[in-house]
């Protein structure tokens, strides 16, 4: 249909009504009208993405206990067609089969589903992200003698990661779905029996009014699907497991940072962990990678690591490019248009900046610099398919080694509603995002199991930026996440134990649903928007033929001796999403 300004008549009722435009519900709400259903999406911002100060004054308050280890909701969220996808990098990577499965050495940490369950998915959530094809894997490039240390994984990127301009342009043209913005999501009406919501309660230019259909997903984002359900829960406290039940706990992201150098021996080594382009036109890149065997056998946390280079507010780098790009980033109206503004923040590092010293290193090969930034500026913004980031090579072999590990689910790391409200009535959140011993502890270990590997097989080695009695300061001080934003609403096979269950429908009630990161029960070390997208798309299709089998069943002639003269209409009809599709 198109873009509405004015909201749908009361007695409107949609097959499905997806509640967030970003990356998630924009891949479901097309999975799912192009499958037959019929589909109104709403989001609390704009059709552009742009969020002015009088938007964001609009936002709920979030109240951050510790901001050393969780950014602000300001730089780790955007409302509005397109989501966070206009903060994102466009980093896909598959989970593995270790994530979902039971670890000894992690409580809390099965998935009630497997790898296999979602495989399924992945050609369609590729094509969604338009990352290529969904091929994770490539051993061709395998170093002997790592052991069981892999450089065969593959991180897909997507060819431009501001979805909205390719996947909205798709939903607002789609005949299927219809699309609201400025429409914030207030409450929930579900039934007196409590297993049903009747209406989404929706703030609307100034208007409270209510939508009906016949299911609904919540796909606003892990935290704020999370705090729309702690309200409900204030009204339902038997609703989401309990009131000190697993809504809002679990909360997890990732650690990354980087604490070592990695010394290649043979400084062309560089070729098989750079950015390259495949044969389906997109960029990938290897990482370093452990073995099921060898996580299980050590006991590490899954992490992952690559090659980078050196931070670019250190000037001690004395690389000319690397500087001119911080100057360029330092200054906040150009910084802002390059890169999103949390990872803006994370380029040029802390204060005091020493402008001076990077002028210098300029000063020694400026032409250099000025074609390094331009033949930069052309592949990441002027060309079809942009380059993620660029890696600058050495004659010496040394690169900054960048970690990014899984951290174990945590009861304690939570977020929960504080006493404040904002403008549009939705209450305040208080969130308390916490690593743990064992998170810290494993990416040290990981480290040492790398270096080992690597000396051993005579590939290179690592050189640590500080003294080993202070290392583990140096992973406490990068680690900060709040962009991943998993495990608030946790998947689980028992109600108690989680949110939803495995087709990430809401335990005990029955058209409900939730499409987000906040449904994963562990992180992995993988970002998680491809698993979100696949988990998405999978519950589009099982919307749409649960659907059709209860229409199907609607339709058959019935006989009037058993009839149930008190039956409802059409609307009341209940989703069957226990029968697995074939694969898309």
């Amino acid at each position: 249909m198109s873009i509405i300004t004015e909201f749908p008549t009361p007695s409107e009722i949609y097959d499905c009504v997806v509640v967030g435009a970003g990356p998630i519900g924009l891949s479901l709400a097309l999975e799912a009208a192009t499958a037959g259903l019929r589909v109104l999406l709403l989001d609390a911002g704009n059709a552009t993405g742009r969020e002015n100060a009088q938007a964001l004054a609009a936002r709920p308050p979030a109240t951050v206990l510790d901001p050393a280890t969780h950014t602000t909701m300001e730089l780790a969220t955007r409302r509005g067609v397109g989501g966070a996808s206009w903060l994102w990098g466009g980093r896909c990577v598959q989970f593995e089969p270790i994530d979902f499965e039971p670890r000894d050495y992690i409580d809390d940490g099965e998935w009630p589903l497997s790898l296999a369950d979602v495989s399924p998915w992945e050609a369609a959530a590729a094509s969604y992200l338009d990352c290529g094809v969904p091929t994770f894997r490539n051993t061709s490039a395998d170093w002997a003698g790592l052991g069981e240390i892999n450089l065969s994984q593959l991180e897909r990127w997507a060819r431009q990661p501001k979805l909205a301009r390719r996947l909205g342009t798709q939903a607002t043209n789609h005949p299927g779905i219809t699309v609201l913005c400025e429409a914030t999501v207030t409450d929930l009406d579900i039934d007196s029996a409590g297993t049903r919501v009747d209406n989404l309660v929706v703030l609307h230019q100034g208007r409270t009014v209510k939508v009906r259909a016949r299911g609904y997903v919540l796909a606003c984002g892990g935290l704020e699907t999370t705090r729309l359900l702690l309200d409900v829960q204030r009204r339902l406290p038997d609703h989401f497991g309990g009131t000190d039940g697993p809504l809002g706990r679990y909360y997890l992201g990732h650690l990354t940072g980087s604490i070592a150098n990695i010394q290649l021996t043979n400084a062309a080594d560089i070729h098989d962990l750079d950015f390259q382009l495949d044969e389906n036109n997109s960029y990938v890149r290897r990482r370093f990678t452990f073995s099921e065997r060898t996580q299980r056998e050590h006991r590490l946390l899954n992490t992952s690591f690559y090659a980078d280079n050196p931070p670019f507010y250190e000037p001690g780098h004395r690389n000319s490019t690397l500087s001119l790009v911080f100057l360029a980033l330092s200054f906040a109206p150009i910084g802002r248009r390059i890169l999103s503004e949390g990872i803006r923040l994370r380029h040029i590092g802390p204060k005091p900046r020493r402008y001076g010293q990077h002028l210098m290193n300029i000063a020694k090969s400026p032409f250099r610099a000025a074609t390094d930034v331009i033949d930069i500026l052309r592949k990441r913004y002027l060309s079809p398919v942009r380059k993620p980031g660029f890696l600058l090579r050495n004659a010496g072999g040394t690169y900054a080694l960048h970690f990014h590990a899984e951290q174990i689910p945590n009861p304690d790391s939570r977020v929960t509603l504080n006493a404040t409200t904002g403008v549009t009535g939705q209450p305040g959140l208080d969130i308390d995002f916490r690593y743990t011993q064992q998170d810290h502890d494993s990416v040290l270990a990981t480290h040492e199991y790398l270096d080992q590997q690597l000396r051993e097989s005579g590939r290179g080695r690592l050189v640590y930026l500080d003294a080993e009695d202070e290392r583990l300061a140096a992973v406490l001080a990068q680690a900060t996440d709040g962009f991943h934003q998993i495990g608030t609403t946790r998947m689980s096979a028992d109600e108690g134990d989680g949110v939803v269950d495995r087709d990430c429908r809401v335990h005990g009630v029955d058209n409900l649903f939730i499409a987000s990161t906040s449904v994963f029960r562990t992180a992995g070390e993988a970002n998680p928007t491809f698993l979100a997208v696949c988990l998405a798309v999978r519950l589009a299709r099982h919307l749409a033929e649960a659907q059709s089998t209860s229409t199907a069943v609607d339709s058959a002639p019935v006989d009037p001796a058993s009839a149930d003269p008190a039956s409802g209409d059409d609307d009341t009809r209940t989703f069957d999403t226990s029968q697995e599709p074939s694969a898309a």
